[in-house]
């Protein structure tokens, strides 16, 4: 187990949450999310909560497993995303399985573990549907779920029991001219606005769908039913892995700053997800919200190159280069042929630097370093068995680049375990 504190991905490099809700309880920041294995499909039967200091949050804390489909008394099914609620000093954990059933759990504190689920109903019968997220305002607390045509209703004092008369359907939706609503909806206060973060299919032309669902985009509105205006895209995970498919995550303000977490899958899958965190530029009074772009920066305000060892901290992947698990390592691989992988934005100070590649070559390959647009250095990477360290040298000018890694050579034939970035 690994990690780099506060750059993407943020976590350790075998944990993979997807689906992430912030939530700041007590001083510290939390994150649910679902909980994917390497090497497997969507989600698992657990959830893990982890947490960090609002004073540091490249701290995190992993507190273990904080609900399982052992806790269902009415399903083994998979757990799909849930959400949490405090309210009068109890945790709810609201959830959904891939059955299609959603519940809540709750517990006295943030990080579980969380007991007595109970089903969520409508006029008696239970609900169906995914992705269920829950907002405290003014007393009332508003409920949504679905997949391409989102519902909303409120929630009885039970916490459990939707109001019939409350129930709306098609708040968003992926109708033709709408908002390219795929799943994974968030609702959060901006401002005085209420808004919806969404994994969304939304498309310029018409009819407005149909795009891979890899960009959260929101919507915002006076009232919590809406009707909501599609205001633009907060991230797209596009190229943070070949496979790339979706996306699910939201905002939150914690202290001054304002932060999106998202995910991005790996190893050439839609799958095994892991959790990423970027700053945003938010104005509340106008409700917009700035585009952000994947970067390797994570909570760190600037990256220096001291800060690049290992290639899981990438931003992003091209050429069919991906990240897996191999060797008891995380390396990129697939490399060669164009492809490649870079970290951005890394600032440089003016001066000569050293960089150490740990790779393992099956055919002699060149890499070339970029700093930009401008090719910095060349290497040959040559064949050989295990792993090797390859050494070479560039120079820059003061400068806030991407710096970018591209292979050339036989297909598939590198793979990169590490590498370190040294001012001489």
């Amino acid at each position: 187990m690994c990690t780099n504190a506060g750059m993407n991905p943020f976590l350790p490099f075998d944990t993979y949450i997807p689906d992430g809700e912030p939530k700041v309880f007590g001083g510290r920041l939390y994150l649910y999310g679902s909980y994917d294995r390497f090497g497997s499909g969507y989600c698992s039967k657990e959830y893990h909560v982890v947490s960090a200091p609002l004073e540091d949050l490249t701290s995190w804390t992993d507190h273990g497993v904080s609900f399982s489909t052992a806790d269902v008394p009415w399903s083994n099914a998979v757990l799909y995303a849930p959400d949490v609620l405090e309210k009068d000093g109890t945790y709810y954990l609201y959830f959904c399985l891939s059955d299609g059933s959603e519940g809540v759990a709750e517990s006295d504190s943030p990080a579980g573990p969380f007991r007595n689920a109970r089903r969520i109903t409508l006029g008696g019968e239970p609900i169906s549907g995914i992705d269920p997220s829950v907002l405290l305002d003014g007393g009332r607390v508003y409920y949504t779920w679905g997949q391409m045509s989102l519902k909303m209703g409120e929630l009885n004092d039970d916490l459990c029991t939707l109001k019939p008369e409350t129930v709306r359907e098609g708040v968003l939706s992926k109708a033709p001219g709408r908002e390219g609503f795929h799943e994974g909806s968030s609702l959060r206060m901006l401002g005085e606005k209420f808004c919806l973060i969404y994994a969304s299919e939304y498309a310029p032309a018409y009819p407005n769908n149909g795009s891979r669902p890899t960009k959260l985009d929101y919507a915002v509105a006076d009232s919590p039913y809406g009707p909501y205006e599609r205001r633009g895209t907060v991230i797209d995970n596009t190229g943070c892995d070949p496979s790339s498919w979706n996306n699910h995550g939201s905002v939150i303000r914690a202290g001054d700053d304002w932060f999106v977490f998202y995910h991005a899958s790996t190893n050439n899958t839609e799958f095994s997800r892991r959790a990423r965190v970027e700053r945003l530029k938010v104005d509340e009074a106008s409700a917009v919200i700035e585009q952000a772009v994947p970067s390797s920066n994570g909570f760190l305000t600037v990256l220096r190159p001291r800060n690049i060892v290992s290639p899981v901290n990438a931003c992003r992947f091209f050429g069919g280069a991906y990240l897996t698990e191999k060797n008891g390592g995380f390396p990129v691989v697939a490399l060669g042929s164009g492809a490649g992988f870079a970290f951005s934005p890394v600032s440089f100070d003016a001066g000569d630097y050293e960089a150490s590649i740990r790779c393992h070559a099956e055919a002699e390959t060149t890499l070339r370093l970029y700093l930009g647009e401008t090719l910095a250095a060349k290497a040959v990477l040559p064949p050989g068995e295990g792993q090797r360290e390859i050494t070479f040298s560039f120079d820059t000018k003061e400068a806030t680049v991407p710096l970018r890694f591209a292979f050339d050579g036989e297909a598939n034939a590198c793979e990169v375990y590490g590498l370190t970035v040294t001012k001489a």
